[in-house]
């Protein structure tokens, strides 16, 4: 017993002196990276401004507090408003959310930009950073800052039209920030907000199509006597099937994936029935999509591709997690 508790008190001591240490390398790891980050968008507001800025000023966006839109004046008693260094957020860029900081003149035409963060496709997405790409928007503004295939001026970077139109919703978000901190526009209503986005969701997924025994047993491997449902959980919204034959074996699975892809005119969801074997390895038997989104977009395929790539990806984890609860 003396051992026992010798070791229980060993264990506490190293746990809580690993604990301390770790506390104190988070602290001092999330100040830096907020340093750094504080750093590159300071960097990156200097280098969009005008050249003649003799006095800055920044002000908080009414509608997102966390974000500043830094004036810049041609004289030190800031009399006169030459430009402006304004963060532009995209949420439909191909890899996630686009951020950039971008320079406009007084009158809301795009000095140039500076992508602060962005997770798009390297070698295509990734070149929105590119300086060719960067200065076809230099004294654009308005309806020509969309791409061409939109009515717009802007050239789209080859293979990579979804991120193009992103960093144009983030330029137009730049310059709708810049109205609401000079008081030309109203920041958004939350509920109007929530309402118009309730209704994009909607679009985005469509008419699903309910999933009953009799669609299920189409994507599942033959022979399957029986179907056991798994309930939804974890957010899910669909429960899963395990198929088991007449001797109360298991022969298949058959769970709903669901995938994201972004068009121009907004996200689409997809969800989609796939039927796996029981194999060590489970492998795809058969799939039905549930939903047909209602989205009009000149790339739909694109678009259900990346979706149905993510659906595959995120059955592929149900099931592991459909395997491993069995083992346990």
């Amino acid at each position: 017993m003396k051992k026992i508790l010798q070791l229980i008190f060993s264990l506490t001591a190293i746990s809580a002196v690993c604990g301390a240490i770790l506390a104190i390398v988070n602290n001092y790891t999330v100040a830096h990276i907020k340093e750094l980050k504080e750093k590159k968008a300071y960097n990156a507001a200097k280098a969009v401004l005008p050249p003649d800025v003799k006095a800055v000023e920044t002000r908080k966006d009414p509608a997102d507090g966390s974000l500043n839109v830094t004036i810049g004046y041609s004289t030190a008693d800031k009399s006169k408003v030459v430009g402006y260094a304004v963060p532009g957020k995209s949420q439909k860029g191909f890899g996630g959310e686009i951020r950039l900081m971008v320079g406009l003149t007084s009158d809301r035409k795009v000095i140039s930009y500076q992508v602060l963060a962005a997770n798009e496709t390297p070698g295509l997405g990734a070149k929105l950073g590119d300086a060719a790409f960067v200065k076809q928007f230099g004294g654009k503004s308005g309806p020509s800052l969309k791409v061409q295939k939109d009515g717009g001026d802007i050239d789209a970077i080859t293979g990579a039209t979804i991120t193009s139109r992103a960093v144009c919703d983030a330029i137009a978000d730049a310059c709708a920030r810049v109205d609401r901190v000079e008081g030309k526009a109203a920041a958004p209503d939350p509920a109007a907000k929530a309402a118009a986005q309730a209704e994009a969701d909607s679009k985005a997924v469509g008419k699903v199509q309910p999933l009953t025994d009799e669609i299920v047993r189409k994507v599942l491997p033959t022979p399957a006597a029986a179907l056991k449902q798994i309930p939804a959980a974890n957010g899910d919204k669909f429960p899963s099937y395990v198929a088991k034959n007449e001797a109360g074996e298991t022969v298949g699975y058959a769970v709903v994936g669901t995938g994201e892809g972004m068009g121009p005119n907004g996200k689409i969801i997809i969800h989609v029935l796939f039927g796996f074997t029981a194999t060590k390895t489970p492998s795809l038997r058969g799939q039905i999509i549930l939903n047909q989104p209602d989205v009009t977009m000149t790339d739909m395929e694109s678009a259900q591709r990346t979706a149905h790539t993510k659906a595959f990806d995120d059955a592929a984890k149900r099931i592991m997690r459909i395997k491993a609860d069995s083992i346990h």
